[in-house]
């Protein structure tokens, strides 16, 4: 009985299944344009949802694709998930195209090989979407998408092991060749069409927080000091958005709560950060302000966690300066933290240290989470005690602030 099983699975192995082998290609295909659409959405911190169009996923209140991918778990002995997920799905994709090209002789061993890895492709997609559900909480739409493929990939996979003997082909014409060549040929250049035009795109669109802040300067610029009213205010003055760990200045039962969500590589804040400095230096002792680091790319994440570390040693304000003096898009080097770090009296290889040991970085990624759940989606983004500023010159905030000084805060306040 057992040879007879290891007969038949060695035959079923050893042919070409036309139209399963081409649905398998074709899935695999798919999974291939699926991460590079993943990565190109991670290159840009997924500033238009999950999917790279803001309209899909509901301003990524459904989905945090950034969440998932910045966790722990984005990674697997040191290689980013997307890198394997290429690997995986490029693999399946050349073997089967090599079951169809190859000698006959080479199919059972070919087969077998991409057998093994479709098990422990789907078994590791299964065990990504649990860590999603079962242990971040967050969702990445993408990342599900993939998995779903990787299952339908197994599923054909276990269709061809089902085939009855009379289903098993294993001979192939010259006129069968070419018309499945044909198909694969296709395939794969309508999908390089795909990425192609993806990249091109993506690559053209500027970061949706960029567009957003123009808006908004142009919408603001010499009018009236107005709230953002297009945003519910936060209950309790904003207090259930503050945590033990956040970065603040000024008493805590001070009566006015400043919140400034920013990234330390985010041009129009290192602009704004003159305007808090004063805010800071006017209002001393009078107001809390609560900075905010909001990372709008994964890049921005070691200089986040340096701003956390110079807190622990009574050097935020310094290591911010120095950061944004040196600011770039992809983010500042090693070597330019270091240099900051010997600037402003704290120890290199400490401060680069407890970077590596991502000590922070979970509170950053649910801080983050938390804000785009109340409505924050650029930076810089202010509150005052709760309520979202729609214009933020220093004379504004300070209208603001005394106003909320004075309790009279609310959606109508405004200034000629």
């Amino acid at each position: 009985m057992r040879m007879a099983f290891v007969d038949l699975l060695r035959k079923r192995l050893g042919a070409y299944h036309s139209g399963y082998d081409k649905t398998l290609f074709g899935l695999s295909l798919l999974g291939i344009l699926t991460v590079t659409h993943l990565f190109i959405q991670k290159g840009r911190d997924f500033d238009r949802g999950c999917f790279g169009f803001s309209g899909l996923d509901a301003g990524q209140l459904a989905f945090d694709c950034s969440t998932v991918v910045s966790s722990g778990a984005g990674t697997f002995l040191g290689l980013s998930n997307i890198t394997w997920g290429l690997g995986f799905y490029l693999t399946i994709a050349l073997l089967t195209l090599t079951l169809f090209l190859g000698r006959a002789a080479w199919r059972a061993a070919i087969h077998g090989t991409r057998l093994a890895g479709l098990i422990g492709g789907t078994l590791y997609a299964g065990y990504l979407v649990y860590v999603q559900v079962g242990v971040i909480g967050a969702l990445c739409a993408l990342c599900l998408t993939a998995a779903v493929i990787a299952g339908l990939l197994f599923g054909v996979q276990v269709a061809i092991l089902a085939l009855d003997d009379q289903s098993t082909e294993t001979t192939m014409t010259s006129r069968f060749f070419k018309r499945d060549l044909t198909v694969y040929v296709y395939l794969v250049a309508f999908t390089a069409v795909l990425v192609g035009a993806d990249l091109t795109y993506f690559n053209a669109l500027a970061p949706a927080h960029e567009e957003r802040a123009s808006s908004h300067q142009e919408q603001f610029s010499g009018a009236a000091c107005r709230l953002d009213t297009s945003k519910e205010p936060v209950d309790n003055n904003g207090a259930s958005l503050i945590g033990f760990q956040d970065i603040i200045k000024g008493p805590s039962d001070a009566p006015v709560t400043v919140i400034e969500y920013f990234d330390p590589n985010c041009p129009h804040c290192k602009t704004f950060h003159s305007t808090m400095k004063k805010v800071v230096a006017e209002y001393e002792g009078q107001v809390r302000i609560v900075y905010k680091p909001f990372p709008l790319r994964a890049s921005s994440l070691p200089e986040i966690q340096a701003l956390y570390v110079a807190n622990q040693e009574g050097k935020f304000s310094e290591m911010l300066d120095a950061q944004y003096a040196r600011q770039s898009r992809s983010g500042i080097s090693e070597r330019d933290l270091r240099a900051i770090a010997s600037e402003i009296d704290m120890n290199p290889d400490v401060l680069l240290s407890r970077i590596e040991q991502n000590k922070y970085r979970e509170q950053i990624i649910a801080q983050r989470k938390k804000a785009l759940s109340v409505g924050v989606d650029s930076t810089p983004t202010v509150l005052v005690n709760g309520h979202f500023l729609g214009t933020r010159s220093y004379e504004c905030m300070s209208m603001f602030i005394d106003r909320a000084k004075n309790g009279k805060l609310g959606a109508s306040a405004s200034s000629s």
